[in-house]
């Protein structure tokens, strides 16, 4: 199997970065849902969260897909490599790894230069300090395979079929709008030592506590 190749454009990369970090954006309100009952703006004024897109687009520069594996392809052998399932395993476990220790990473950064904690696992069983847990580095990491599995390649050539005046123009304005809102909270947050409510939606009876004692 060769060692597959960046065979996309920088604009389309960009495209996709905005897509994944607004998919970013998605899933935490979901999860925030899910275990405290209300979504918000994620300290951030557009529907973007770019560490979800830069991360995502690492795992590609780095890995490849799970079908076309970058960096560790050649440090498998013959056996190993022509097994889709060998394959997607060995993903998923470099993937498992990677995310609990930028998690861990990440949020000790910000601990230490924001003086803000901005998440916090201790409440989850089996966590790694406060900064992540062994479910949910295995929920984002079975999110992620299967995202860059089934969907990356795909959502890329559709990208790549756009008029590339247009794709350039599109990507370096989401670009630019992502990149502006990320440091300009993130220099808020260091001052203010708080995060930035601009919106909030109550929806208690979307979580896991409403179901479990709202209900008789």
């Amino acid at each position: 199997m060769k060692i597959t190749e960046i065979d996309y454009s920088i604009s389309s990369m960009f495209i996709m970065t905005a897509i994944i970090s607004f998919l970013g954006f998605a899933l935490e309100n979901i999860w925030l849902a899910a275990r405290k009952g209300y979504m918000d703006n994620r300290n951030m004024f557009a529907p973007f969260l770019l560490g979800y897109g830069i991360a995502v687009m690492g795992f590609y520069l780095l890995l490849g897909t799970p079908q076309n594996p970058r960096t560790y392809v050649n440090k498998l052998n013959d056996k190993i490599e022509n097994n889709v399932g060998m394959r997607i395993a060995a993903y998923f476990i470099i993937t498992f790894v990677c995310v609990s220790l930028g998690e861990i990473i990440l949020g000790k950064i910000i601990e230490k230069t924001c003086h803000i904690i901005l998440w916090d696992y201790t409440s989850i069983p089996l966590h790694i300090t406060r900064y992540t847990s062994i479910p949910t580095s295995i929920g984002f990491t079975v999110i992620i395979t299967v995202f860059m599995d089934c969907f990356f390649e795909r959502i890329m050539d559709v990208l790549a079929g756009i008029d590339p005046t247009v794709s350039s123009i599109l990507g370096a304005t989401l670009m630019t709008v992502m990149t502006a809102d990320l440091l300009f909270n993130a220099a808020r947050t260091r001052r203010t030592h708080s995060m930035m409510t601009s919106w909030r939606l109550d929806i208690p009876e979307w979580s896991f506590q409403h179901y479990k004692y709202g209900r008789r």
